[in-house]
């Protein structure tokens, strides 16, 4: 009894929402088989494993009803200590490569697997605002996207999954509420661009909603940025910093970086110039011409508010 979950806890684990797991109950008779000393419905590691397999065959798209039968027609085996049945289809799916990781991000990659958007979007925006932009991104986001990624490399599937997510990811960091402003910083921004190549910008957008979630004026210019542009947007804005990111290697240009930091160093007013993305890691003289390298987003959104 002690493992058992709170209906609020089992439908963060599955990727649910509780009013669902109520309806699934109520018309098919998939629910919990537990309750606590004071009639309250608990899900053991059996009833966990059952709304796992109805959860995976739902995103494979059988009606739920057949789903549910398949579920509690499924014999069960031991189970782990993740609450997971031996031989349940749903501890292996290849959509879910999170392992034993905590429920919040079980329960996300599960919504994702089922290409369930508005309940992505909704646990994400949930997470932003209890824990933050930069824990949900390290600790939820940021390791799916990475997960996913793996996956489509090694079996080529769920590449929509992965662009389903990062849709998701970009809605939910672009509705974080705006901080309020430090006077200190109020007229000069933190000017935010990719290299004229890179694609992959949502680290950017992550970093925008940090700044904005802590009151930090900045702009962003977004993917595949020319280097005129940027060198345009630093002289007409003089940003207290630019920070360039780069993901991959190939698109990480050490001349417009050295562009860039010549254009700062010319500027009226004082610019740090700042890298950041593992791209950076193969150019030779990035750490010299820069201010700095920004290793992460919680290392990033530390040194920008520090006003370095």
């Amino acid at each position: 009894m002690s493992d058992a979950l709170t209906p609020g806890a089992a439908a963060r684990l599955l990727g649910v929402a509780p009013a669902t797991l109520r309806s699934w109950d109520r018309r098919y008779g998939i629910g919990p088989r537990e309750r606590s000393p004071g009639g309250h419905r608990r899900y053991g590691r059996e009833d966990i494993a059952r709304l796992r397999a109805l959860c995976r065959l739902v995103g494979e798209g059988l009606p739920p009803a057949e789903a549910a039968r398949q579920a509690l027609d499924t014999r069960l085996g031991s189970v782990s200590e993740d609450g997971a049945a031996d031989g349940d289809p749903a501890s292996a799916d290849p959509g879910l490569p999170v392992g034993r990781a905590g429920a919040s991000l079980q329960g996300l990659a599960r919504a994702a697997a089922r290409m369930d958007a508005d309940l992505v979007e909704s646990l994400l925006e949930k997470s932003l605002s209890e824990a933050g932009v930069v824990t949900v991104w390290e600790e939820l986001a940021q390791p799916l996207l990475y997960g996913m990624g793996r996956k489509w490399e090694a079996t080529r599937t769920y590449v929509e999954v992965e662009h389903l997510l990062s849709w998701c990811v970009s809605s939910a960091l672009r509705r974080v509420a705006a901080g309020r402003a430090d006077e200190a910083t109020r007229e000069r921004p933190v000017l935010l661009a990719c290299t004229p190549w890179e694609m992959h910008g949502l680290p950017v957008e992550a970093l925008a909603a940090a700044l904005r979630e802590a009151g930090s004026p900045h702009r962003v210019l977004g993917p595949c940025t020319p280097v005129e542009a940027t060198l345009r947007a630093l002289r007409r804005l003089g940003p207290r910093a630019l920070v360039l990111w780069s993901h991959a290697p190939t698109r990480a240009d050490g001349a417009v970086l050295a562009a860039a930091a010549r254009a700062a160093a010319d500027a009226p007013v004082g610019t740090a110039v700042f890298t950041a993305g593992p791209g950076w890691r193969e150019v030779g003289g990035a750490g010299r011409l820069a201010g700095g390298h920004l290793t992460s987003l919680r290392d990033a959104v530390a040194v920008l508010l520090s006003g370095r």
